[in-house]
């Protein structure tokens, strides 16, 4: 065979190579948690978690913003404080959570500019630098268009190298003409909190696989790049005359094994036998608790149908939220096992 065929030959080999590798390289994706507590002091137990499942990256609640009423402004409520304190390797994320009336309640356009520079200017003020912003507001078609305002009005203030992303909810990643895709750099697919709070006998309101499955079809085709965030914390449900009355959690979570206050009833988990205030909740005789969580298992099986959903692409997992008590719930391995999932 001369030399012009051979290197003809190499040259057609390489170039199928080339088209190959792309289907074979290994995506990364890298392990991160949510920390949502007003003090940012971790414990022990939470530095230790983030050496193990080398968590480089931190979303961190830097404060909400609500309007509590039509006379009143948005406002921010319940500042981050401690920040110098978070580990000085980790990236931190400010996260700013707006409820969905803050922009119901606004009545001109030049309200929402005006909140994304106070709020960019409340963020500089509690720290210098971050590489990412992220909005947390599940909005409605009522706010869309003002919402979305405030995002654009965001993006231009920030430096150049400075991602703005937002948290996206399943029903948006489903109907992305109607609810809109925000201008955004990226999103957050929170994969969890996709139930009916109030319905006490319907399933688990935190994840549950059939009503995922019903969304995940349209994941790969949505517009922007999505990290995901899937659960590890766990509830009750408190109803009071059949209405939800609030979520009890973490150090709130009342001992159900007291029979003196609780018993067990087939619709909802508990049911309280007499009034009184448990671990800083006010109860009335008749109140019912609906237990929501999901076992190492089901946060396994979670993350799978979620991974087999995705597109390939390199993203960042997050687990909301890094808590000492939400970590004792899981076995180390599933929480490493969900993360590998994606890799």
């Amino acid at each position: 065979m001369n030399k012009p065929c051979i290197a003809r030959l190499l040259f057609a080999a390489l170039c199928c190579i080339s088209i190959l590798l792309p289907s074979c390289q290994k995506h990364t994706a890298e392990a991160s948690f949510y920390f949502w507590r007003t003090k940012a002091v971790l414990s022990p137990g939470e530095r230790e978690a983030l050496k193990t499942y080398g968590v480089k990256t931190l979303y961190v609640r830097f404060f909400d913003v609500d309007t509590r009423d039509e006379q009143s402004g948005p406002e921010p409520l319940g500042v981050a404080d401690s920040l110098d304190r978070l580990p000085q390797q980790l990236s931190v994320i400010p996260v700013v959570f707006i409820t969905n009336r803050t922009f119901l309640r606004m009545k001109h356009d030049t309200e929402a500019v005006l909140l994304a520079r106070r709020v960019l200017k409340k963020i500089n003020g509690l720290r210098a630098s971050y590489p990412e912003l992220q909005i947390d507001c599940d909005w409605s078609d009522k706010t869309k268009a003002r919402y979305f305002l405030f995002l654009r009005s965001l993006k231009p203030e920030l430096p150049a190298h400075v991602k703005l992303t937002a948290t996206i909810r399943l029903h948006q990643v489903k109907y992305p003409v109607r609810t809109g895709v925000p201008p955004v750099d990226g999103g957050m697919l929170m994969f969890y909190n996709m139930g009916r709070l109030q319905d006490a006998d319907a399933p688990n309101s935190i994840f549950d696989a059939s009503t995922a499955s019903a969304y995940l079809p349209y994941v790969k085709s949505y517009t922007l790049h999505l990290d995901a965030a899937l659960p590890v914390f766990r509830w009750y449900v408190h109803y009071r005359n059949g209405q939800v009355k609030g979520l009890v959690t973490k150090k709130h979570l009342p001992d159900i094994g007291d029979t003196s206050y609780f018993y067990s009833s087939a619709k909802a988990s508990y049911v309280l036998k007499r009034a009184g205030v448990l671990n800083g909740v006010s109860y009335e005789a008749g109140d019912a608790l609906k237990y929501e969580a999901l076992d190492d298992a089901a946060l396994l099986d979670a993350a799978k149908l979620l991974q087999e959903s995705l597109p390939d692409a390199n993203r960042r997992i997050a687990l909301y939220d890094l808590d000492v008590i939400n970590l004792s719930y899981y076995e180390s391995n599933t929480l490493q096992g969900l993360f590998s999932t994606f890799r």
